[in-house]
């Protein structure tokens, strides 16, 4: 999967998300959309990607193995896979990470993802993609606003930029988070934990995302962007240097009790799962990792694995005890190698 490529700074962010949102002029948002304004909307989409190189899939004629794919490749959540009559769909680019949500919140949603920091090639895909919707279609934009969307957030420019975080040092010294928070609001973004499909709190885990899109330009946004990923990944070292050189013996004896724990477990829960990984991250650099078969690849891999199971989602469709089993069969294969998903 994409985000199991190498990205650069991926010790602190797991990844960079590129949306760019545009709607078809003269059509009312999807919230108030008929069925046949729906349609209307597929016809003309597919129309426009004829020579782009995407494919076209309706949300329901997907089975549960591409439904399971595209969610855990982050494209979109459970409940808009799995709604009914809901005429939504996909256009799916050959290039691991992008893609285009059709019919959500927007007509069209361009998602654009990558690991680690290169905003700069999340924004150029989804963007090269906008333009030539734009220079097929009659996308609703005005002098005054800029791009129309259904969100008043995301009108001007359209464009969201969502960073995953994984901030252990900074989650576990105190006063850390608030003064990231305060860092980020000066360039007018929002920092928010992260939450689990089953609104249980991501130990560690945040989202970093803009507030701005009226009244700036795409650069302007790229340029905060770029400001406030150098000051988390500068300020999350550093927690993390200060807490081994206070707590070696701890962080050691944490590593090596969260490897032997994944590496062996019969059952497990995310909570659980989420905590060990973070021990892991937060001594990686600093332990002697000699006895210890993990890499940066393998930590961050079974990050978003375990943050990110369709099955999981889905509370019907296993028992918790089977879910928390097949998990830690997973999580076994990830820590010995494998690529058990």
């Amino acid at each position: 999967m994409w985000y199991e490529n190498e990205g650069k700074n991926k010790e602190t962010v797991l990844s960079t998300k590129v949306i760019i949102n545009r709607n078809i002029k003269g059509l009312p948002f999807p919230p108030k959309m008929s069925d046949a304004d729906r349609e209307n909307v597929f016809g003309m989409v597919r129309q426009a990607a004829g020579t782009l190189g995407l494919n076209f899939v309706r949300t329901d004629e997907l089975d549960d193995t591409a439904k399971a794919d595209l969610f855990n490749q982050f494209y979109s959540g459970y409940s808009f896979l799995n709604a009914k009559d809901s005429k939504t769909g996909f256009l799916l680019s050959k290039t691991e990470g992008l893609g285009v949500i059709i019919n959500s919140t927007d007509h069209i949603s361009i998602v654009s993802m990558v690991p680690g920091t290169d905003i700069a090639t999340a924004y150029k895909r989804a963007d090269d993609l906008a333009v030539k919707f734009e220079q097929t279609m009659d996308i609703a934009y005005t002098d005054k606003f800029g791009f129309l969307t259904s969100q008043i957030k995301s009108v001007g420019t359209g464009m969201q930029i969502l960073m995953t975080l994984a901030l252990p040092g900074i989650e576990k010294t105190e006063g850390a988070v608030q003064v990231l928070s305060r860092r980020a609001e000066k360039y007018d973004w929002q920092l928010i934990p992260m939450t689990h499909s089953d609104g249980l709190r991501e130990s560690g885990i945040y989202v970093l995302a803009n507030l701005a899109t009226l009244g700036v330009t795409e650069e302007e946004i790229l340029e905060g962007a770029q400001k406030i990923q150098t000051d988390i990944i500068k300020l999350e070292n550093t927690c993390r240097k200060n807490i081994w050189t206070k707590k070696k013996i701890l962080i050691e004896d944490q590593y090596y009790r969260a490897y032997a724990t994944l590496r062996y477990c019969r059952r497990i829960e995310v909570a659980e799962a989420l905590t060990l990984v973070n021990w892991l991250r937060l001594g990686q650099d600093y332990v002697d990792t000699s006895d210890a078969d993990v890499n940066w690849n393998r930590i961050n891999k079974l990050t978003q694995r375990v943050r990110r199971n369709y099955q999981d989602a889905g509370s019907k469709i296993t028992r918790p005890k089977d879910k928390s089993t097949v998990r830690a069969k997973m999580i076994r294969d990830i820590m010995k190698g494998g690529q058990e998903s």
